[in-house]
């Protein structure tokens, strides 16, 4: 009986994590916390969830993401082929290890985000939180614009799901699980794809976050000028403006409404046009000159480019030659070079040191695998 249930058991997915250093949780109540944490429910699922076997390891890889894409503010954003991975483990004792980005200045202790988020969503199920061990392997640097805490929190919060007998591979918990991060996120531009993947715009209706995917062109290559300073975001957002005039606001409309068409209808050539902004960008140009980086970006053949999400990464769109198969030819390859060694050109005129990446979209979001006691994969 116990081995047909371990053999029907719906996979139980956890998420990944671009760890980063400490913050605070938001002030939410931990009823309403647990409330959400109900989620939607069936008879079916609950049947189903009861049949799992107890996880004793979790692997969970998120990926980095890029956010407002210009003049979707708070509201656009896709994932990158870059990653990090966050293992969970039951133990003796807690235990945390980081290793690449920010090892060495990520926070060991309890306090680290992703040991917040495991700890509050088992709250919320009503189990506490057994002594565990974490180790992150982070390929996104914190800080840059790249989604590193929007990682940390998709891959703590699924990994508690996961650990608290949630299958996060269903719909439904997606969801609750995408309700969870961006309620702390305070948007879901960059947890929408990290949880997805893909391009996605979110939005908040009626105390709900809804996201829905973009379809990215075929052959598109993301160039990334990653400075070697960090922006905090809460300073890069303390910067703008509570209010916009109305020719601003009519300026981003019309350059996200092209955005989104160039993006459906494969075309590239407008993005040098439908990725101008003036809700963010002009608004953070003092903290970081990125404008000259942009400019010789789209001078050296880029179609389009961008702060990404609060800075300080400049992305820059390449790609769409020949048959649009990035790996077909070296012509895609070799283009996006030229643009990448504008970027570090024009940054280092500027003063500004920093390391460059091609990257391509990823149209896969959070994935995990479980195993138990004995070692056994449970999905």
């Amino acid at each position: 009986m116990a081995t047909s249930a371990r053999s029907r058991a719906v996979p139980l997915l956890v998420a990944r994590r671009g760890a980063r250093s400490a913050r605070s949780f938001s002030s939410e109540s931990s009823s309403s916390y647990s409330k959400l944490t109900t989620g939607f429910s069936s008879r079916i699922s609950n049947v189903q969830e009861s049949f799992f076997y107890p996880v004793d390891r979790v692997v969970v890889n998120v990926p980095a993401t890029t956010a407002n894409l210009g003049p979707g503010f708070d509201s656009f954003g896709f994932a990158l082929d870059v990653w990090n991975r966050v293992i969970v483990q039951k133990s003796d004792r807690f235990e945390m290890v980081v290793e690449g980005e920010g090892e060495g200045r990520i926070s060991l202790t309890e306090d680290n985000l992703v040991v917040q988020c495991v700890r509050k969503v088992l709250h919320s199920l009503g189990k506490e939180m057994p002594p565990l061990r974490f180790e992150c392997q982070n390929a996104v640097p914190p800080t840059r614009g790249m989604g590193s805490s929007s990682a940390a929190l998709v891959a703590g919060l699924a990994a508690g799901l996961a650990l608290g007998g949630k299958d996060v591979t269903t719909p439904a918990n997606k969801k609750l699980l995408l309700q969870l991060a961006a309620n702390e996120e305070g948007h879901a531009d960059n947890v929408a794809p990290a949880i997805y993947g893909g391009f996605q715009i979110a939005f908040n209706a009626e105390g709900h976050w809804i996201t829905q995917r973009v379809h990215i062109p075929d052959g598109l290559q993301c160039v990334l000028f990653i400075p070697d300073d960090e922006m905090p975001t809460t300073e890069a957002r303390a910067v703008l403006p509570a209010k916009i005039d109305r020719k601003d606001a009519i300026f981003n409309i019309a350059r996200a409404s092209m955005l989104i068409n160039c993006f459906a209808t494969s075309q590239f050539d407008p993005l040098r046009m439908a990725m101008e902004d003036r809700l963010h960008q002009q608004y953070r140009k003092h903290m970081f000159p990125f404008e000259p980086i942009i400019k010789d970006a789209l001078e050296a053949g880029a179609h389009g480019a961008f702060l990404s999400g609060a800075g300080p990464t400049v992305l820059a769109i390449t790609g769409g030659v020949g048959i649009a198969n990035v790996g077909s030819d070296t012509m895609s390859q070799f283009l996006a070079e030229v643009v990448s060694d504008a970027m570090v050109s024009s940054a280092a005129r500027l003063g500004v040191r920093g390391t460059a990446h091609i990257a391509t979209p990823s149209y896969f979001g959070l994935h995990s695998n479980g195993y138990d006691r004995d070692g056994e994969q449970l999905w």
